[in-house]
């Protein structure tokens, strides 16, 4: 009898002990998978198969030669803060959908608005499916470009805000100079239309390039919207920065 239990109570022994080796990977790697895509890391296909095929399989192509983190971001110039002209690649094609920038509260940026600047260009144009293909790539660069400077805003917007009678909206601009018929200089610029709206105005040129605001130039503009609200009693329209 002695023997029947001896055998009985290896045999849980062992199966519990099986358990417990294969349960612990398995619950904690999907977790640092979702960790790792969270972070833009490479996709570590073989990670998830066990401790020994995953490691080695993602340490070598996760890291060495992922798709993810190898890839470059065609919109990387607009995050740029600092450029006042960024060239995105040729064959970058314009969203079909404009993306509404995110993460920006308490300042939103609505739109769109092309003005055109050709003989028998529409201005304004306020249908982004009927913008230029340029004209659409710069509209959306400028997004990113408000994104990128609004998720972390200068010294001076919250305070402008809460001092003015000013809303924290901004509107999208885009002066589109891509047509070979277009003549003129433009710029980009920020402009309160009224002291509810700032305009947010990008210029594309006949090359494709785009000019958009930069991080030095919003500061510009909060330092003339606060001279300008401390004189008319918060109302800000006028104030503008380039």
């Amino acid at each position: 009898m002695r023997p029947i239990v001896h055998t009985l109570i290896a045999i849980v022994v062992v199966t519990l002990a099986a358990g417990c080796g294969q349960g612990g990977p398995e619950s904690s790697e999907p977790l640092e998978d979702l960790a790792g895509w969270d972070a833009g890391k490479a996709d570590r296909a073989g990670e998830g198969e066990g401790e020994g095929e995953g490691e080695g399989e993602g340490e070598g192509e996760g890291e060495g030669e992922g798709e993810g983190e190898g890839e470059s971001d065609p919109w990387a110039p607009a995050r740029d803060a600092t450029l006042a002209k960024v060239t995105l690649p040729d064959d970058l094609a314009a969203p079909e959908r404009y993306a509404y920038p995110s993460g920006t509260s308490p300042f939103g940026l609505g739109g769109t608005e092309f003005w055109q600047r050709w003989p028998g260009g529409e201005m304004p144009l306020f249908s982004y499916t009927r913008g230029t293909e340029l004209g659409r790539r710069c509209m959306n660069a400028s997004a990113i470009r408000f994104e990128t400077i609004m998720s972390d805003p200068p010294d001076g917007m919250i305070s402008l805000l809460e001092n003015s009678n000013w809303s924290g909206r901004f509107f999208n601009w885009n002066d589109d100079y891509s047509n070979a018929t277009s003549d003129g200089w433009g710029g980009a610029r920020l402009w309160a239309w009224r002291t509810g709206l700032i305009k947010w105005i990008s210029k594309t040129n006949r090359d494709g390039s785009c000019e958009l605001p930069t991080l030095d130039m919003v500061r510009r503009l909060v330092e003339d919207c606060q001279a300008t609200s401390e004189s008319s009693e918060g109302e800000i329209q006028g104030c503008t920065a380039r």
